[in-house]
């Protein structure tokens, strides 16, 4: 299963989505840096996120769409997980890029794997240094944690990281 939760199910949490890329990217993030170019070699990216206030399960989905194109194949999954729980969940029709995530999402890289962990304290925090203590590196500060000053809620390594009890 690409979906791996930690926690009693609510609709309230923190995630880690796990991205893949086969080759380069060169994509900005929105105005983050005056609208520089990173260039993210193959391997893995992570993102660090929250949705509280019963939002959980409408923001991986709108992760999982993209703007243009295809949805990300996890998509339903997630729809199949959240439905199995006996929540009334559905895709977004449309999607605006909004979040550093956003960006990240709509290019080449392919979701691989979503880790969720329910609860309804921001935890951001601790799964970036978790991230960072499993090997993976900020791709800048301040990306995506733009709350934190020297944090970094987007990650890289060049292999995937073993993340069971991450949590």
């Amino acid at each position: 299963m690409t979906v791996r939760v930690y926690g009693e199910p609510q609709k309230s949490g923190a995630y880690v989505l796990e991205l893949k890329t086969e080759e380069e990217l060169a994509l900005s993030f929105g105005r983050f840096q005056g609208g520089r170019v990173f260039h993210v070699p193959p391997g893995r990216v992570y993102y660090v996120g929250s949705a509280l206030a019963g939002r959980l399960p409408s923001r991986l989905l709108r992760h999982a769409t993209r703007a243009s194109g295809p949805p990300h194949a996890l998509r339903n999954e997630l729809l199949r997980y959240f439905r199995g729980l006996g929540w009334k969940v559905e895709p977004p029709a449309r999607k605006t890029l909004h979040w550093h995530a956003d960006y990240l999402l709509e290019s080449r890289a392919e979701l691989a794997c979503v880790y969720v962990f329910y609860g309804s304290e921001p935890r951001e925090a601790l799964l970036e240094a978790a991230l960072r203590a499993a090997g993976a590196r900020p791709l800048a500060p301040g990306l995506g944690a733009g709350d934190r000053p020297g944090g970094s809620h987007v990650l890289f390594s060049p292999t995937p990281l073993k993340l069971e009890g991450l949590g």
